[in-house]
């Protein structure tokens, strides 16, 4: 879709960026800087989504005083076509936003506290990202999967597929074509490694494309210090747009409080 609100629509200081992945993607974002803040988000939508999904809680999470990186992964947006999957290649895009933004916000201020925000594919990415770079802080992940393969499983039995015997099968043509196992992208694997940092997982109650119970099975596997919050009558990712300015602010104070060192007293 060539039409999109952009930052200059809602008067938000910002600068078209790019980088390049470790397998040579280029990637394309929006760069969000706050003076004297070494406070940084790095946020990412879900598999089809783009940066501009995010402008609502970025511009919000700007405001509160954070740097915010917005990014297309690569196929998608404004970024480099090439090979696209569910969280596989994804993860290479994730990271290089991580050390751009870290990059730029050391080399202004010194120092950076990254943190990740991610919704939906880019939540099960934030996830893993977190439990293998010890320099981010915190994660939020909304409606994030616990695993993409039982995932893949479950929408197949929702269309009377059985899985059972067909599962074998689409992750053999998967590892022959893309060269990686569904089992392989699995935020449920890699999250205890998280602590003892926060987190924050959201989920939609009536979530439709991912249940609400990969978030409960992926807090039940999380070590403290973490928090949970179910929004009750949303599909998936709704709860920002039941109430968009109480979603910031719940959002927005999570992060004030990790930063503040709330969680490590």
């Amino acid at each position: 879709d060539d039409y999109f609100i952009t930052p200059f629509e809602l008067d938000v200081p910002h600068e078209d960026v790019r980088f390049v992945t470790s397998d040579h993607v280029v990637l394309k974002g929006w760069w969000f800087p706050v003076d004297g803040s070494d406070r940084t988000i790095i946020a990412m939508t879900g598999r089809h989504g783009t940066k501009d999904d995010l402008i609502g809680i970025g511009t919000g999470l700007w405001k509160r005083g954070y740097n915010v990186l917005l990014f297309d992964y690569r196929a998608r947006g404004e970024s480099e076509d090439s090979t696209a999957s569910i969280g596989h290649y994804e993860f290479a895009d994730g990271e290089a936003a991580l050390d751009y933004a870290m990059k730029r916000v050391v080399e202004r201020e010194g120092t950076c506290r990254p943190a990740l925000l991610g919704y939906s594919m880019g939540g099960a990415i934030c996830l893993q990202l977190a439990a293998r770079r010890p320099e981010v802080e915190t994660v939020v992940a909304d409606c994030p999967f616990a695993n993409l393969k039982d995932l893949v499983a479950l929408r197949l039995e929702q269309s009377y597929v059985p899985s059972r015997f067909l599962m074998p099968v689409i992750d053999f043509v998967n590892r022959a074509v893309f060269s990686y196992s569904l089992a392989d992208v699995s935020p449920l694997r890699w999250i205890s490694r998280i602590s003892p940092r926060p987190l924050l997982l959201i989920h939609a109650e009536n979530d439709r494309i991912i249940p609400v119970e990969d978030t409960y099975k992926l807090f039940e596997a999380a070590s403290e210090p973490k928090e949970m919050w179910i929004e009750p009558e949303a599909d998936h990712c709704g709860a920002y747009f039941k109430d968009r300015e109480s979603y910031i602010k719940r959002v927005s104070d999570y992060m004030d409080n990790v930063f503040a060192g709330k969680y490590f007293q």
